[in-house]
């Protein structure tokens, strides 16, 4: 089984940099070994971090930052990037597939999605079942709009609905909302800020993801594992507990999209 892992592993490395590459993203394959920046400490706790001719190096623990971290200090010309590598968190290596989008349009965004969504499904024969979105600005425009105290964010953040009902009482429009079925969440929001900048985009998206037949669902309370990312954020899953595809806003002005290849149910 360990042979068709491999073999399986570097078919998708090949058949995924292809994609990319005929898309016109440029592939990159960066030193494992990197300049150190505090913000990956910050990011990922796991960095391993090694000190070698008084200059600190860390082992790349994650392919955004390190592209990031890159891109800020050098002067790119593309604005779309690949890669297929290893990342090592926790003393334990792991193969990363994704992209970098610097600058992108929205259009740029939801094509860079369903590109990926129809290579696996295409490829590989397989079903997504669900899409989890959120935005982290839509929270905002509750907090703005009922001029909320920002602690309340926490306890959205925590599910913790017994104290946001005591917080705000059990007819409140932002827990009526926390409160139903999250397959109804898109909805509710619709209702109050369906025409806001962030709403359009992801009605967009739930449109242009119709014919894949998956569940869209749209949780407030839907977080990144990863600190960097601070608007709109996706995970998408085939029938495995873990998310095939992940990705988001960060940085203001970027977008990545990772494959998860240890856990998502693809390999």
């Amino acid at each position: 089984m360990k042979n068709e892992l491999i073999i399986r592993r570097l078919v998708f490395a090949q058949d995924y940099t292809q994609l990319l590459a005929d898309e016109d993203y440029q592939l990159v394959d960066m030193n494992m070994v990197e300049p150190f920046n505090i913000d990956d400490k910050r990011h990922h706790s796991s960095t391993i971090i090694f000190e070698k001719n008084e200059q600190l190096f860390s082992i790349r623990s994650d392919w955004t930052r390190s592209l990031l971290n890159y891109n800020e200090n050098y002067t790119l010309d593309d604005r779309f990037f690949g890669y297929f590598g290893p990342v090592v968190r926790d003393y334990k290596t792991f193969y990363q597939a994704g992209v970098e989008l610097y600058r992108p349009s929205n259009e740029e965004i939801l094509s860079s999605i369903d590109m990926h969504l129809s290579f696996i499904t295409e490829r590989y024969d397989e079903t997504f079942q669900s899409i989890v979105v959120n935005d982290d600005t839509l929270l905002d425009l509750y907090i703005e709009k009922y001029a909320l105290d920002a602690d309340i964010r926490t306890l959205v953040h925590e599910k913790n609905l017994s104290e946001i009902k005591k917080r705000l009482g059990g007819t409140h429009s932002l827990y009526t909302l926390l409160s139903a079925k999250v397959s109804d969440q898109i909805d509710l929001v619709n209702a109050e800020f369906g025409d806001s900048d962030i709403m359009r985009f992801i009605e967009e998206l739930k449109q242009l993801l119709a014919k894949y037949d998956m569940k869209f669902i749209l949780d407030l309370s839907f977080r990144s594992p990863q600190s960097y990312y601070n608007g709109f954020y996706f995970q998408a899953f085939l029938n495995h507990d873990y998310p095939l595809l992940s990705g988001g806003e960060y940085n203001s002005s970027a977008f990545g999209i990772a494959v998860n290849l240890s856990n998502g149910g693809l390999l």
